[in-house]
């Protein structure tokens, strides 16, 4: 691998970016919608989500005509590789679970604006999670297993089972936050909708 210097880093970025006309149009673009931004916030002028939204949606249209092949290659490798890190799960995976796990059960808890659901499920999540990392932990120990191996920490299948349910709850654990987040979005919406709805109360017979 050759050894540049930031100059000549610098140099050959300049190059890339003249030789690509389409990514010229686009920073141009980029600049007007930015200087558009500027121009709203100081004369204090409500800013027009769609049109951000419009013309991030058009950038996406233009990059997938010009380069589509790569795009759905660079789109099916990503399903790829989060398939392999869900399925065959490393220590950098089960790290960062554990990580965004506790640190989002955190500031749930500290947080008071948060819905009480929510830190309940966030509870429920950090404490199987860390339950499980007791378990690797001391299978590890247990088994000698050298984690800085990978072929290791596949072929022994208590460890590897270990981290797949670690996997699978972190997946859980998401689906149901998102499921619950529509949940509340589209009883807000009812309530918008419909604000002087009477309540239905049935007596008993």
């Amino acid at each position: 691998m050759n050894d540049f210097s930031l100059v000549e880093k610098i140099n050959i970025l300049m190059d890339i970016i003249v030789s690509s006309p389409l990514f010229l149009f686009c920073s141009m673009l980029a600049v007007a919608v930015l200087i558009l931004f500027i121009i709203c916030v100081k004369k204090e002028k409500k800013v027009n989500k769609w049109i951000f939204i419009s013309i991030w949606i058009i950038l996406g249209i233009i990059l997938i005509i010009n380069y589509n092949s790569i795009v759905f290659n660079i789109i099916d490798s990503l399903f790829d590789s989060l398939f392999m890190a869900l399925y065959f799960p490393s220590l950098t995976v089960y790290v960062t679970i554990i990580s965004i796990s506790n640190f989002i059960f955190l500031y749930s808890l500290i947080n008071k604006k948060i819905d009480k659901k929510y830190k309940i499920i966030n509870f429920i999540n950090m404490l199987i999670t860390n339950l499980l990392l007791i378990l690797i932990i001391d299978t590890v120990k247990s088994n000698s297993i050298n984690i800085y191996d990978e072929i290791n920490l596949y072929t022994n299948s208590n460890l590897l089972v270990l981290l797949e349910l670690t996997s699978a709850l972190f997946v859980s654990w998401i689906l149901v936050l998102l499921l619950v987040s529509a949940h509340n979005k589209l009883k807000k919406y009812d309530k918008k909708e419909y604000p002087k709805m009477p309540e239905i109360i049935f007596d008993e017979v």
